[in-house]
């Protein structure tokens, strides 16, 4: 059975989006988590440095805010691609072909630097925790 190969493109798009869908929503999850965690340990202790949480909280803040832009970009994104299914010729199918790959490299980059954030979050415990 062949595929063609826009629907072989389609394919790969529709997981992309997804894959996003997925990640945006575990980041909202997992800052109101870190939120929590660190909120719940400010109560108990009074040894931790100011700036250590507020530093913490300010990233969580920050990650929340473009987590929340990317979320709008990325819906207006998806709802674009349905123009795809109209395409009869091959510059429309590469105009969204190319549309893809931008927004692909702006998402994927978002999704690095959070993921940069969560390593020092996980550092940070670890060494006040010792866990």
């Amino acid at each position: 059975m062949g595929h063609h190969p826009e629907e072989i493109h389609r394919e790969f798009m529709v997981n992309d989006l997804k894959r996003w869908k997925e990640e945006i929503e575990i980041i909202n999850v997992e800052m109101i988590f870190f939120r929590n965690l660190i909120n719940s340990h400010l109560k108990e202790l009074a040894t931790w440095n100011a700036n250590d949480y507020r530093n913490l909280l300010n990233g969580i803040s920050d990650v929340k805010k473009s987590n929340k832009i990317v979320q709008k970009q990325f819906l207006s994104f998806s709802n674009n691609l349905e123009g795809m299914r109209e395409c009869d010729n091959l510059e429309c199918e590469t105009y969204f072909l190319n549309d893809h790959a931008r927004f692909k490299a702006d998402i994927e980059d978002h999704f690095s630097h959070y993921k940069a954030f969560k390593k020092r979050m996980f550092s940070f415990l670890r060494t006040k925790y010792n866990y």
